[in-house]
């Protein structure tokens, strides 16, 4: 009931507050709702069963154009370059549709990336103030937060995860660690500069709960992502040029407590799985991290016959012809595991760089 409770009120303060108070609390909202996800919660039972990002999207358009009907300045979207090449790269996948290998799910993946640049495009015509940003970035803590709560009350399965609490385009558990990670750090930034104490309490707070759900799920990949990003903050606010009062003095304290809380927070299971990111030998009837060196490798063979691409799930499709005989994992039709691969396998060299602009 209390999931129930939290998500309607976060629902309904958010559109009155994005109408009466500040448009960009709008995305803000629709960052919460992402994480919420209640079409596929326990308790999304309780909930009328609606699109509630939908209705948080059309908010966001309308609060757009109340914005733009009052004439005020807006930031123009071709000013930012990596919308320049978001765009070209959606142009892209539009034109690999005419030669996908599978047609109907390249146009659906397209299609989700279609919405996914409407919206952040929306968002960044919102966001134009530093006060504005701030809120965006609470909205994604909150909804990190609330992930993480969801982790502490599910627990690992058998396997040393813990699956069944992701979003609707990060299902898994790597997907699902991988969208919050970067929170951590932003819990860490605000930690940092806020100076009323009880703001304090709620990053730290947010941040332990964020930091356990890592753990606890296990990505080899995002713990290695979120740790070497806190390294390279507290690094940064030591030896800074711009510096606080008693900066060095704080980076140190964060750095021994953040040492102090992992110590704490982790355990054997933990330990066991980064322990296997030693193993460079290729296990050829289990995917290990190395077996998916085989898998880039064998995307960049593919690449070399399709330079242009083989539009949505391109890699997974020709697999079969590229990956050496005598691997096979359980399944030779296998995922890249690999944004820059994947993007190479769908779209070609041209698409690559693209991506990497």
């Amino acid at each position: 009931m209390l999931h129930t409770l939290l998500f309607l009120c976060m629902y309904f303060l958010g559109f009155v507050l994005a109408i009466t108070t500040n448009p960009a609390v709008s995305f803000a909202l629709y960052e919460a709702v992402y994480f919420f996800y209640p079409s596929d919660r326990w308790w999304g039972t309780n909930v009328p069963d609606i699109s509630y990002s939908f209705y948080t999207v059309i908010l966001m358009l309308g609060m757009l154009a109340r914005e733009l009907a009052k004439g005020s300045a807006q930031p123009r979207l071709l000013s930012a370059p990596q919308f320049r090449w978001t765009y070209f790269l959606l142009f892209l996948y539009g034109i690999a549709w005419f030669y996908a290998v599978s047609p109907d799910e390249h146009f659906e993946a397209f299609i989700y990336y279609l919405k996914l640049v409407v919206i952040v495009s929306v968002a960044f015509k919102l966001v134009d103030t530093t006060r504005k940003l701030d809120l965006c970035l609470w909205g994604y803590i909150f909804g990190s937060w609330y992930v993480s709560v969801l982790v502490y009350q599910t627990g690992r399965d058998r396997f040393g995860r813990v699956e069944g609490i992701g979003t609707v385009d990060s299902p898994d558990a790597n997907g699902i660690a991988a969208a919050i990670a970067p929170s951590l750090v932003a819990c860490l930034y605000y930690f940092w500069t806020k100076s009323n104490k009880l703001h304090k309490l709620i990053f730290a707070f947010a941040g332990v709960f964020i930091a356990n759900a890592l753990i606890l799920i296990n990505s080899r990949g995002s713990f290695l992502a979120a740790a070497i990003s806190i390294v390279f903050f507290v690094y940064y606010m030591f030896f800074s040029s711009l510096q606080r009062k008693s900066q060095k003095m704080i980076a140190v304290i964060i750095a021994v407590a953040g040492i102090a809380g992992f110590v704490y927070l982790a355990d054997d299971t933990f330990f066991a799985r980064v322990q296997t990111m030693q193993n460079v030998e290729v296990n050829k009837e289990q995917q290990t991290g190395a077996t998916r060196l085989v898998f880039w490798a064998s995307a960049w063979e593919l690449a070399k016959d399709r330079p242009f691409g083989s539009g949505f799930q391109g890699f997974n499709f020709y697999a079969p012809e590229y990956l050496p005989e005598d691997v096979d994992t359980g399944s030779r039709n296998r995922s890249v595991h690999s944004s820059w691969f994947e993007v190479l396998s769908e779209v070609g060299y041209l698409g690559l760089l693209i991506f990497m602009m």
